[in-house]
């Protein structure tokens, strides 16, 4: 069974990440509120996935995703962020990171996007949903 690992600095989005992740057969092995949690817990648990905010208190989603793929390049990162600003999207395709969801997230969207960063498939009555 797949592991993930969230942080994001609201409770609500790991909430809602956890339920879908779930849904979706990911057993989530940690969480944390801030990217300085991200590497300790990353080095820990080891997981097939990793969600992380992009804006949160302390060391930021971008900085967090940079170190840790310097030291896991493998790592499987999707961003969820509420910013829409390209810059910020581009600074995390260019660290490397797997892919992101923009909040607030429909769940059928963001299960999809889940399943597809993890290799699982996607029942057909998710296909189309956006």
């Amino acid at each position: 069974m797949p592991t993930a690992v969230l942080i994001d600095d609201s409770p609500l989005v790991r909430s809602q990440l956890r339920q879908i992740l779930t849904r979706i057969g990911v057993t989530v092995v940690a969480e944390g509120a801030t990217g300085d949690l991200l590497l300790p817990l990353y080095r820990q648990y080891q997981p097939d996935l990793v969600t992380l905010d992009i804006v949160m208190p302390g060391k930021d989603g971008v900085t967090a995703a940079v170190e840790l793929l310097q030291v896991f390049p493998m790592a499987c990162i999707v961003m969820c962020t509420s910013l829409s600003s390209r810059d910020k999207i581009l600074a995390c395709q260019r660290a490397g990171v797997a892919h992101y969801i923009l909040k607030p997230f429909e769940a059928a969207r963001a299960e999809q996007v889940l399943r597809f960063v993890l290799g699982t498939p996607v029942p057909a009555s998710i296909e189309g949903a956006s």
